[in-house]
């Protein structure tokens, strides 16, 4: 445990030493650098994938949903996912390259982007909210517990989806693509600045590619 911790200061010391001293590049390089990335995954087995891609990602979701964007120096952040979003955020990263000195700082981009087909699905819902959505065996795919976000999006086509305006309803919905949309973007300056930007977006579509479903949870923290 000594030998561990002796290793441990002497790497720290040589960071320092790498920071304060005339190696600026190189500090930047082994201790900033890995923390200024995006990853993008996805998860499609199936045989229309790069349609789907396509019709999701390029959607108008201006059609669907408000328009609403951030007024911040982001300026081209909304309120959904979309392929001009990701475009953006990676534009970001790729454009960091400047020398950062804070040790806190980081500049990164995680998006994955699920796509299924389900024969059954079931849908409990109110005309202004998506409580649940589950496949056959009870298990719910919505991600995370509603108290996490601080604002949503909901698009329902009631040409194809009943209203329900009171009662929470639970309805079964058959042969449908399902698509689930993770964003989680972080731009942090130690003190000063932190951005935080987190989606999870769903989409319900029939074997024709029409919408039936926009579900959008988000959450935005500007300091």
């Amino acid at each position: 445990m000594k030998r561990k911790h002796k290793i441990g200061i002497v790497i720290i010391s040589c960071i320092l030493v790498m920071r304060m001293s005339g190696y600026p590049g190189l500090y930047n390089l082994i201790v900033i650098r890995p923390k200024i990335f995006y990853r993008m995954d996805y998860d499609i087995n199936l045989s229309n994938r790069g349609e789907l891609i396509y019709r999701v990602e390029n959607l108008d979701y201006s059609a669907y949903l408000n328009n609403d964007y951030y007024d911040d120096w982001y300026e081209g952040i909304t309120s959904y996912v979309d392929r001009d979003l990701i475009d953006f955020l990676k534009n970001r990263i790729d454009k960091d390259i400047g020398f950062r000195l804070s040790p806190f700082y980081q500049h990164n981009l995680l998006y994955s982007f699920l796509g299924e087909y389900y024969s059954n699905l079931n849908l409990t819902y109110k005309d202004n909210y998506i409580y649940n959505i589950k496949e056959e065996n009870n298990q719910s795919l919505l991600l995370s517990q509603t108290a996490f976000w601080s604002e949503f999006k909901l698009y329902l086509n009631f040409h194809l989806i009943p209203h329900v305006s009171d009662d929470v309803f639970s309805l079964m919905l058959n042969n449908l693509f399902f698509v689930r949309m993770k964003v989680d973007y972080k731009w942090v300056y130690g003190y000063l600045g932190y951005h935080d930007h987190s989606y999870e977006q769903y989409l319900l579509l029939d074997e024709n590619l029409t919408i039936l479903l926009i579900f959008i949870r988000f959450d935005v923290f500007i300091d």
